[in-house]
């Protein structure tokens, strides 16, 4: 019985701290209800890149930056602007990029019921990439416009 309860616990402490998102990676979004659906796995995927460092598992990291972007590109719930403020944020870096787009993705999930400007999408968005760009243990390189962020926030 001691046996069988390590067993479950294991493999329930691998199920939760294990994400495997190779189950989205051939996801097609077929249909409108589609996208509305699968929300709560974008939700997910972006809250999985920003809860762990930018060299960890980079395959989960990849695929979960590819739903969010398919995502992105379909939903008719939500119009996304890509505008100068964001490149130039990014600078040229598809892991800023990656993130910036989770961060969008985020913003406007966690507020389903509230209509954001672009202007407060990107000022979400920048906050949250500038925050986890902070922390030295994510392993990223910021941008010089994160790092000058990062300088007037001290």
């Amino acid at each position: 019985m001691k046996n069988f309860l390590c067993i479950v616990f294991f493999a329930f402490a691998l199920n939760t701290f294990g994400q495997d998102f190779a189950t989205l990676q051939n996801y097609e979004f077929k249909s409108v209800e589609s996208y509305k659906t699968q929300e709560s796995e974008v939700l997910k995927c972006a809250n999985y890149l920003f809860g762990n460092p930018a060299d960890s598992s980079e395959l989960n990291r990849l695929i979960s930056a590819q739903f969010i972007m398919k995502w992105m590109e379909g939903t008719p719930d939500y119009t996304f602007s890509i505008d100068q403020k964001a490149m130039e944020l990014t600078k040229g870096s598809t892991d800023l990029l990656g993130l910036y787009l989770a961060a969008m993705s985020k913003t406007v999930l966690e507020k389903p019921d509230t209509k954001l400007s672009n202007d407060e999408i990107y000022n979400a968005s920048e906050n949250l990439l500038v925050t986890y760009c902070s922390n030295k243990a994510n392993n990223i390189k910021p941008s010089k416009h994160i790092k000058k962020l990062l300088k007037s926030k001290k």
